[in-house]
């Protein structure tokens, strides 16, 4: 039998929590706007939510071990590790997500459940996301349930609902910018993406025409005019410039340095949900 050889490296790359670590807060987001939140919840809810990212996060790898081969180092899959090691590695952060939600935000056990299913749905056979649009698309149904784990917010106000609807549009944008970056990938691995069938000026096109959804979604989910007006102006001054970035990609057919956009586009997809997030709350 061969002996388990696992290196911190390894788990570094099989968890990929620097992919994950912004979306970390949002369960801080329906914790603020429900109004029978503790302190003791929050803390569940984060960890819980940790834990459950960590765990999507692994099984994608595992899955994923035939993709990524074309990208040295960037995924332990298929090289240091197989996927049936992946796999079991993967066990631990999906009981630790239930166990620290059921002892300490107890009502975010069915949103934990819920997102445990969603995601291993995406990422394990049949593979949801070798569904063209619809794969896309999923990444939202993964990552809505984060929402719900430190409380369940009432979504009848618009705090709730514009941090909601702005976190789904800047997580399609950050799909389809993933998309166009790993298209090459996803062809050799024959998982049909928008960036497969589109190519890359499909795919970033398309998120260019959904970052200039934002400014509208934010004024149709917001319930006060003071809310709307500067969320609003702020969601137009953001969607306008990563729709310059975005077509001017798009017109030069420039591939080049793709990571690095996704990248900043993270980083500025992150501040633009906290100055949201704050504005509902002030």
């Amino acid at each position: 039998m061969r002996q388990w050889r696992v290196t911190a490296g390894d788990l570094v790359r099989l968890y990929r929590v620097r992919d994950w670590i912004h979306f970390l807060p949002l369960p801080l987001a329906g914790w603020v706007a429900a109004a029978d939140a503790t302190m003791t919840s929050l803390v569940g809810g984060l960890f819980g939510w940790g834990f459950g990212l960590g765990y999507a996060s692994a099984i994608n790898q595992a899955f994923d071990d035939r993709l990524d081969q074309l990208t040295l180092g960037k995924n332990p899959v298929g090289g240091s590790l197989r996927r049936r090691q992946a796999i079991l590695l993967s066990v631990p952060a999906a009981l630790a997500c239930l166990t620290v939600v059921a002892w300490l935000s107890p009502a975010a056990v069915v949103p934990a459940v819920v997102f445990l299913i969603v995601a291993t749905v995406y990422s394990a056979p049949p593979r949801l996301k070798r569904v063209p649009v619809l794969g896309t698309v999923w990444n939202v149904v993964v990552g809505v349930p984060g929402l719900f784990f430190a409380a369940v917010p009432d979504l009848t106000t618009g705090a709730p609902r514009v941090s909601l609807g702005v976190f789904a549009v800047l997580l399609l944008v950050a799909q389809l910018i993933h998309e166009a970056e790993d298209r090459d990938d996803d062809r050799a691995g024959g998982i049909a993406t928008v960036g497969t069938l589109a190519g890359m000026r499909g795919a970033l096109g398309a998120a260019a025409a959904l970052v200039l959804l934002l400014p509208t979604t934010a004024w149709c989910l917001a319930d006060d005019l003071r809310l709307r007006i500067p969320l609003t102006c702020l969601a137009g001054v953001f969607a306008v410039a990563w729709t310059v970035v975005l077509a001017t990609r798009v017109v030069r057919n420039d591939a080049v340095g793709l990571r690095t956009m996704r990248l900043r586009y993270r980083y500025a997809a992150f501040v633009m949900g906290l100055l949201a997030f704050a504005a509902t709350i002030l």
